[in-house]
Order: structure tokens, then sequence, then C-alpha cells
């Protein structure tokens, strides 16, 4: 019998048993250590990373709020939303269609897109988020799509909301444009924007792109190993952003864009206040762009649509700044409304070494103040302005705010620029002459302006005095109804004057329409006043500008007008008959 079973280990089989025993132990120790370091120390992230490729997020956009002119009193929006298509994409593990399948087939669909399919379908992977692929596709391939969701596992087709233009480029500049967040917005402010989103990009829709922009929502379900949706976890609507209902009427913006585009050069801004409120009533500037389409197109146009003449564009005024002299005089006991001069067409200025010669348009003869506001004789204002003196020109200017922004809610407003004898001495290194206050005397020289700094002092003129701050968003108002914001009269200042020299100076500015310059916007059912202006412009042709005020016979202007043709030649010929239509529709002939 074989006793070898029974027999003691020998001292070589302990240490076979020991070097086992070991190195189990040791195994089950680095085990353990692992399992210890998978589940304690790394198991939060395992636990968030299961739950990113599991769950997903499809994104709800917030339709944008909407903008309202006034047509005839009632609310008539001018953007507002249509829909458009965007392409998701979350990889799921079907090992049948994988995602080379999937984009084969989106490539099949969308064949002029295969590039950016490529790259996003490649970040989709990456990250193993949802990710939009394409965004506004069109809606055959869309509907194509959809069809073929079985073969397209973590493929979703979305339709989000997009800008629309109800009249193409009406009010562009005004009302701005906006585009999706790109590199340089997710790292400014990456907790604030996500890739897909919209914002705005100048105008209105930049300023009040916080109420206007609304609340995301969306979806967020559980994925298979396959793709398909199998558990919905939540579902949050998205809240539309505010309305915004603008002080703009639309009737008066398209003529005034209308005349603008048929004007000699088809470039230059109106503006229309209330001179009651400070309310902006149009602000055009042409060309322009449809906000709607692309605009890359538009930034090598060499007529420059996206640059908003109306307060980013600076320009001589030229004889529209008549009235301050005008107003200086006035208010100078040294002068009075008779006092005469006479005009040969050339005022000769003593300087070192002989005289320099500036000039009049015309020869005009022995003028007096009014014959010299109705005919704009630059003669008789060189004489008030070399009396005043620069100091109180610039007083008088900077009072109803030239050289500085008006302070409208719209970006990239320029300040222009009213000189005074410390400009020049700090800008120019050198004193001031008197053929510089010649120059300012009538608009030109140094003296630059915006057309709605143009508009804001003639509505003070028409008004007596009072300077606004314009503005264009009379409210913003949610979609339930609830009233989130609203605009208001600001007065910036008053120009004191007493009742006489407001008087002298509207009768003045009636000459100039019932027989002076201003004929052309005559009306005898109106009270109006006017200024027209020439500007001498070194580049080019002069600029045309015509300022004007109306209203009703007996009662406080309405509106004030200011007009400005950019080389347009003579202000009663290119921006008269504009001034006289946008005037005609205000107060239809016949009906005031």
């Amino acid at each position: 019998m074989n006793n070898r079973e029974n027999a003691p280990l020998s001292a070589r089989d302990d240490r076979r048993l020991f070097v086992l025993s070991t190195l189990a132990t040791g195994v089950f120790v680095l085990l353990a250590l692992r399992l210890f370091f998978l589940q304690v120390v790394r198991g939060p992230e395992f636990s968030r990373r299961a739950e990113r490729n599991s769950t997903q997020l499809l994104p709800f956009l917030a339709p944008r709020g909407l903008i309202y002119a006034q047509t005839d009193g009632k609310d008539d929006a001018l953007l507002d939303n249509a829909p458009r298509f965007s392409l998701f994409y979350a990889r799921g593990g079907d090992t049948v269609f994988t995602p080379e399948a999937v984009l084969a087939e989106l490539v099949r669909r969308l064949p002029d897109q295969r590039t950016a399919l490529q790259r996003k379908m490649a970040e989709a992977q990456r990250t193993g988020k949802m990710t939009r692929l394409l965004a506004n596709i069109p809606r055959e391939s869309a509907l194509a799509i959809m069809e073929r969701r079985a073969f397209l596992p973590g493929v979703n087709v979305l339709a989000e909301p997009q800008r629309r233009t109800r009249y193409g480029s009406l009010a562009a500049h005004l009302l701005g444009y906006v585009s999706e967040v790109d590199d340089n917005d997710l790292k400014r402010d990456r907790d604030r924007w996500r890739s897909g989103q919209f914002i705005g990009r100048g105008g209105v829709e930049k300023v009040y792109d916080d109420l206007l922009r609304g609340t995301d929502g969306g979806l967020q379900f559980v994925t298979d190993a396959a793709g398909r949706h199998i558990q919905v976890l939540g579902r949050l609507s998205s809240v539309p952003g505010a309305d915004l209902h603008l002080t703009l009427d639309r009737r008066l913006q398209q003529v005034a864009e209308a005349g603008l585009d048929a004007s000699p050069s088809g470039r230059g801004a109106a503006v229309v206040l209330d001179p009651r409120t400070g309310a902006v009533l149009t602000l055009a500037s042409r060309p322009g762009f449809d906000p709607s389409e692309s605009l890359a197109r538009h930034v090598i146009d060499p007529r420059q649509p996206f640059f908003n003449r109306a307060l980013q564009g600076v320009y001589p005024p030229g004889s529209v700044f008549k009235i301050i002299t005008a107003l200086t005089g006035l208010n100078d006991a040294r002068w009075d409304t008779h006092r005469t001069f006479y005009c040969n067409g050339v005022y000769l200025l003593p300087i070192t070494g002989g005289v320099r010669e500036f000039k009049c348009w015309n020869k005009h003869h022995r003028q007096d103040f009014w014959g010299a506001v109705a005919w704009s004789c630059n003669i008789y204002f060189y004489n008030i302005g070399l009396t005043a003196g620069p100091e109180a020109l610039a007083s008088r200017a900077k009072a109803f705010g030239f050289g500085e922004k008006t302070g409208i809610d719209l970006p990239s407003e320029s300040s222009g620029l009213m000189p005074d004898r410390e400009w020049k001495k700090r800008a120019r290194r050198e004193g001031w002459f008197d053929g510089d206050t010649l120059n300012t005397a009538i608009g030109q020289g140094f003296v630059l302006s915006t057309p709605l700094q143009a508009a804001v002092f003639v509505a003070a003129v028409a008004n007596g005095g009072t300077v606004w701050k314009p503005y264009l968003v009379r409210e913003a108002r949610a979609t339930t109804g609830q009233t989130l914001w609203r605009g208001k009269s600001e007065i910036r200042r008053t120009v004191e004057l007493n009742n006489a020299t407001w008087g002298t100076l509207h009768r003045a500015m009636g000459n100039v329409v019932s027989q002076g310059s201003g004929r052309v916007i005559y009306r005898p059912d109106l009270d109006l006043g006017a200024k027209t202006g020439t500007a001498q412009n070194p580049h080019g042709e002069d600029h045309a500008w015509f300022a004007a005020y109306a209203g009703p016979k007996g009662q406080p202007a309405e509106i004030a007008v200011l007009v400005f043709v950019e080389n347009g030649g003579h202000g009663s010929a290119a921006a008269g008959p504009i001034a006289k239509r946008i005037i005609d529709t205000a107060f239809p002939p016949g009906r005031v």
C-alpha cells in the first residue's frame, strides 16, 4: 500500500507552498489596491464619464424677441423668426451602422457639406457629446434624413428659429443683425455661450441682446449602445425673448430710404425726430443691406453698406450751421436784424502781406438778417462770426450738442467735432486765425457733425431750446404681455433764450420755406421752418443738407427732419425733395 499521500511534507514542499501562498497573497493585494483605485479614487470620474456617455442633451434654441415699428399707430413687425433645420449627432455603440457608415449616408444626402460633416463628426466622436453638425440645411434634405433615421443611429434633425426680416433692407442699420457665436465668443465667456446660439452684432440687436435672446431649453435623454433613445430624463421648454416696440414709423422710414436710393449718389442719411419727446421716427442710412441674407459679399463693397452714415459718418454741416451763427448774433447786443452788408460774392480778409478771399455761392447784393437766412448768404454770416468771435460760436454750438455723442441707444456713435482755440492748439499745435472763424461761421473748416447730431439740433430749434437724448425703443414686452422695460424721454439740457429771439429765428426759417432756398417743401396748411446747406467737400462733389421742422398750423412742430445726401451737390436740389416726401407722408395733403 502506498502511504505517500499521508506522509508529512518535506522541507522542499514547505518552501513551494510558502512561495505559492506569497504569490497568491500578493496578487490579491494588487487586485484589492486596483479595485480601491478604480472605485474610490477614480470612481466619481468614471461615474461622470458613464453618465456623459449614456445621456445626451438636444438643445432647444429660444426664439429671439420680435422687433416692431409703428404703422398708422399699430405694431408692425420688422424682424421675426422663421424655422431652419439643423442636424445633430451623438455617437452610439452600434456595430452595424458605424460612424463611418453614418457619415457616408449624410454625405450622400448633403454632398456639398462633406468637409464640414467630416470635421463635426470627428468632433462628436472625440467628445462623445451631442454635436450640431450643420445648421440651416435644405428642407428636402432634412425630410430625407428623417425618413432614414433607422439607418442613422445618433442622428437628430431639429427645427430651430432663425432671424427673418419682413421688409428686406429696411432700417437695417438701426436693427443690426445676428450671427452664431464664434470661437472668440466662446473663449470670452464659455459659461454664457454655447455653439449654435445667436448673438446680436449691431444695432438694437446688439444693445438689447440680453432682452431679445430669451432662455434656451432642451431634451435630456438616455441612449442605448446603438444610439437609440430609450428614456427621456427631462424636457425643458425654451422661453422666447422679449419683444421690442420701437418709436420708428415704418412708412416714414420707407419713404426716407427710397428717397436716398434715388438721390444723385445713392448714399446718405435721413433722421426724423419728434421734437416734443426726442423719439426717433426715422433713422435711415443708404446704401443698406438685408440682415437675413449672407453678409460676406457686402464687406468688400466700396459703397460701405455696413457704415451707418446717420450716426457714424461725420461731415461739415455747411449752411445748416448758420442757424447756430444766427442765434449767436441774435443773442449779441451789438447785433440786430436790420443791420445790412453788401454781398458781391467775396469777402476779403486782411492777412499779413495781403488779403485772403472767402467766397459766397452767389452775389446777393445788400442783405439784412432776413434775406441772409432766406438765401444763405455767406458774407452776412462771416460778419456775424467775426463780431461774435469763435468762443461764442463754439459755446452756442456745444450747448445744442455739437461735438458730443447724442446718447442714442445704438452702438458706434461718433461725437463729431466742434473746434475752438484750445482744440486747435492741442490738435494742430498752432493758433486760431480769423479765417478759422469765418469757416466755422458757415459750418466749414474743422466743424464736423453726424446727421443725427444735426437732427437733434433742429429738433431743439423747433421746440424752443430743449435738447433731447434721442431714443428708439419704446418698450420691451414679454410674450405674456408684461412690460419688462420702458423707454423714456430724457432732456440733456435746455438752451435758455428769450421768446423774442426764438420768434425771430422761427420767422427767419419760415422765410426760407416761403421765399428762400427751401421753397420745395412749402405748404400753406403747415407751419414750416427750414435751412438748406451745401457743404464743400475736398474729396469730391459737395454734400447736400436739408433741415426742417413741421406741424399743423398754430400748433407745436411734430417732426424735425434732417436729410443728408453724400456728394449730392446743392441741398435744396438733392436733399430737399426727400424732405418734402417725408413731410407729405407725415402730414398727407388734405388731411391735416
